[in-house]
């Protein structure tokens, strides 16, 4: 594996931890929800929730088109959508990331093929052949 390759792959890994951590505090706020689709019927169906808000917890977030980003108190954001019925990312969120927070930016190429690769592993789930990832399911 390439030095390139590698530094593809541990900046998904950052990605992956980054939306873990940043999804989790998000949902600690709100009990009742188990997932962001919950969190996304509480704003446009029951209207509990506004668009954008700031969670007890101290994420923020904001509900677009087809997902949420998610961002913390350093200003990390996190971006999903929801892919048959999945929260799940691309590449170009993976860049987006990157570019808000490292020196190292792989190509979205190398970060689609990277993702591709922690899916085989386990580390990722492949929601959409090439396209779509997820976090594994727990």
């Amino acid at each position: 594996m390439n030095e390139d390759a590698e530094l593809a792959i541990e900046a998904v890994r950052r990605y992956a931890a980054a939306l873990e951590r940043i999804r989790s505090r998000l949902l600690d706020a709100y009990p009742d929800f188990g997932c962001i689709l919950d969190l996304m019927v509480a704003v446009r169906h029951t209207q509990v929730l506004a668009r954008e808000g700031k969670s007890s917890t101290g994420i923020e977030y904001s509900v677009h088109g087809a997902g949420c980003r998610m961002t913390d108190e350093q200003g990390r954001e996190v971006d999903v959508d929801l892919v048959d019925g999945i929260e799940a990312f691309d590449a170009w969120r993976i860049k987006w990331f990157l570019d808000e927070q490292s020196d190292a930016r792989p190509s979205v190429e190398e970060l689609g093929r990277a993702c591709s690769y922690l899916s085989r592993l386990g580390e990722l789930r492949e929601v959409r052949v090439g396209r779509w990832h997820g976090l594994p399911e727990r």
